[in-house]
């Protein structure tokens, strides 16, 4: 164990108790990261629970929530389910589950669509079963489970098949919101809103909420504060500083996976080499491949 000492007013609580662990135990709690509750992700989830008390209406609110790879849709996401678990109480004939999450299938399958939820559910089936066997059991279980949203995540999978594939899923969709009167959350990148602006009534019933991307400021200065507060170095970096912030938001290319990632990198960085806190000059040289170039990227021989 080490001992801490020092002034300490850069960390959080959870942090300082952590510099008290050994090097490897500290890259470990780094690395392993935690909920961010930042504005828009705090806004999502908002709108997110009303979902989970909307009366059952002819057409129940859905939304979409779109934006580029690595910018936190899915955290928000698994952070809702994480709020609403199903009720596993054995006392009860049932499982209630309120929130249900599942990936969407790799090409617009109707089938392949039913058998993730099934399995989401943990419900046996038949998996040579025609899809509408499998969708009648899914409207059953839906009603005795009392699932109230459904999440789809990686719903631009949707545009990965013909025209016609794209028209029967969509209206598979809208075929169980409402035959179930279950909200659905879909989530994907920006071309999943061209695939569901393909048919006006998709679209009109699915409200989109945009990630944001993050520029040099104020909200991005906040997020570097919160994440320097979290990570269990021995010297402040001021990391909301301009230079350092620049620094940042240049290399991360302004995701917000990304900055998070630089960040928690860095400040491994700063553990091994001794060093104790996050540079401009350390931030220069880390080994690190922005995501405009990871496409294109080649270990030199």
């Amino acid at each position: 164990m080490n001992k801490v000492t020092g002034n300490l007013a850069h960390l959080q609580p959870k942090a300082i108790e952590a510099l008290g662990l050994s090097d490897d135990e500290r890259i470990r709690f780094i690395r392993a990261g935690s909920w961010l509750s930042l504005g828009h992700a705090k806004a999502a989830l908002a709108q997110f629970e009303e979902l989970l008390t909307y009366p059952k209406v002819t057409r129940m609110p859905c939304y979409l929530l779109v934006g580029p790879s690595y910018s936190g849709k899915t955290s928000i996401l698994e952070r809702f389910m994480e709020l609403h678990p199903p009720d596993l109480d054995p006392t009860q004939e049932v499982t209630i589950c309120p929130v249900l999450m599942v990936d969407a299938p790799p090409k617009p399958d109707i089938a392949d669509f039913y058998s993730r939820i099934l399995d989401a559910l943990m419900s046996p089936y038949k998996p040579t079963a025609p899809a509408y066997e499998k969708y009648s059991q899914v409207k059953r279980l839906f009603r005795q489970m009392e699932v109230r949203v459904l999440i789809i995540d990686e719903i631009h999978h949707l545009i990965a098949g013909s025209q016609n594939r794209q028209r029967e899923f969509r209206n598979a969709l809208k075929s169980l919101s409402n035959e179930t009167k279950v909200s659905i959350v879909a989530s994907g990148i920006e071309e999943a809103y061209n695939a569901f602006n393909a048919d006006p009534q998709l679209s009109s019933r699915f409200v989109p909420i945009e990630m944001p991307r993050w520029s040099p400021g104020a909200d991005l200065g906040a997020l570097l504060m919160t994440l320097e507060r979290r990570s269990p170095l021995r010297k402040p970096s001021a990391l909301h500083a301009p230079g350092l912030m620049m620094a940042i938001h240049a290399r991360s290319e302004s995701m917000l996976g990304d900055i998070c990632d630089l960040v928690k990198e860095a400040a491994v960085d700063a553990i091994r080499s001794g060093e104790e806190c996050i540079t401009v000059d350390q931030i220069a040289r880390l080994q690190w491949v922005p995501p405009s170039k990871r496409k294109m990227y080649r270990r030199p021989l």
